[in-house]
C-alpha cells in the first residue's frame, strides 16, 4: 500500500477541497454524508487501499476543505468533478447520504467507471425536514446547536430520542454539533430537488446501490427503492443488521462490497 498522501484541488469556484490520497489499485472517489467529513471514512478506505487507489475527500465547509460564501448543489458537484480530475477518467464514485446525493447528482454530468450510492435522502415521498426546518434553523440561529441537532436527527433522519442520547455519549457527538449549521442548506437543497427522478433516468454508469435492513423507510428505503425503480444499470445490495452508518461501525463490510462492485467480481 502507497503512503498516506493528505493534499487539496481547487474548484471551479476557487474554494479548496482537501482529500486524502492512500492505497494502490483502480480510482476511488468517496463522499461523506451531513454532519461529517472524510475522516468518517478512512477505516472502509484503510481495508480497501491494498485493492483501490482511494480518494476520501472534505465537502466543502468540513474538515480541512474551504467554503464560500454562495452555495449550491451544483457547487457540491463541480468539487467532485475536481477530485475526479485528480482520480483520472477511470475513477469511480461512492456517496454516502447526502454525499450519495451529490455524487448521483455529478453522475449526470460525468462519466464515471462505477457509482456507490449508501442511502442517498431523496424528497421521493415528501419533504426530507417533514416540517421541521424552521424549528432546526431556529436553534442554529440561537447557537443552540446540540438542541439543533436532536431536532434534525429525530425529525429528518428518523433516530429516535434513546439513540440521541447514546449518539450524545459518543466522541465524535461535538464533531456533529459543531457541523450542525451546514445541515441546514444541505437539507434545503435536498428539499428543493423535488420527488421526481426523471433527472437521473437516462444514466447507465453500473450503479451498487447499498441499504441497510434496519434504516429507517423514509427517506432512506423510499429512496434506494425509487431509484431501483429509475436507474437503468443499478443492483441493490442490502446490508443486513445495519442501518445509515455500517461505514462506521462494520467497515470491513461496506469495504467487502465496494470492493466487489469496483472491481467486477
Amino acid at each position: 500500500m502507497s503512503d498516506l498522501e493528505q493534499t487539496s484541488v481547487r474548484s471551479p469556484d476557487g474554494t479548496n477541497i482537501a482529500f486524502v490520497r492512500m492505497g494502490n489499485g483502480p480510482s476511488l472517489v468517496l463522499v461523506h454524508g451531513s454532519l461529517a467529513t472524510g475522516e468518517r471514512w478512512m477505516q472502509v478506505a484503510s481495508i480497501l487501499a491494498s485493492q483501490l487507489t482511494c480518494f476520501v475527500m472534505d465537502r466543502r465547509g468540513h474538515g480541512h476543505s474551504g467554503d464560500s460564501t454562495h452555495y449550491s448543489i451544483e457547487r457540491e458537484y463541480e468539487d467532485i468533478e475536481s477530485l475526479l480530475g485528480e482520480a483520472g477518467s477511470e475513477a469511480s464514485l461512492l456517496g454516502h447520504s447526502y454525499g450519495a446525493v451529490c455524487a448521483l447528482g455529478t453522475a449526470t454530468r460525468t462519466r464515471l467507471r462505477r457509482l456507490i450510492l449508501y442511502e442517498p435522502p431523496l424528497p421521493v415521498n415528501g419533504s426530507v425536514a417533514g416540517g421541521a426546518l424552521p424549528d432546526y434553523k431556529k436553534a442554529i440561529d440561537a447557537r443552540n446547536f446540540d438542541l439543533a441537532l436532536e431536532i434534525g436527527l429525530t425529525k429528518f433522519a428518523g433516530v429516535t430520542s434513546n439513540q440521541v442520547q447514546a449518539l450524545r455519549k459518543l466522541p465524535a457527538w461535538p464533531k456533529m454539533v459543531a457541523l450542525a449549521p451546514t445541515w441546514t442548506r444541505e437539507i434545503e437543497a435536498m428539499d428543493a430537488l423535488g420527488p421526481s427522478l426523471t433527472r437521473y433516468g437516462q444514466l447507465t454508469t453500473p450503479t451498487l446501490l447499498l441499504t441497510g435492513t434496519l434504516s429507517p423507510k423514509h427517506p432512506l428505503k423510499d429512496s434506494v427503492l425509487a431509484l431501483s425503480a429509475t436507474l437503468k444499470n443499478c443492483t441493490v445490495a442490502s446490508l443486513d443488521g445495519q442501518g445509515h452508518e455500517a461505514h462506521s461501525l462494520a467497515p470491513a463490510l461496506i469495504a467487502e462490497k465496494v470492493a466487489s462492485f469496483v472491481l467486477n467480481r
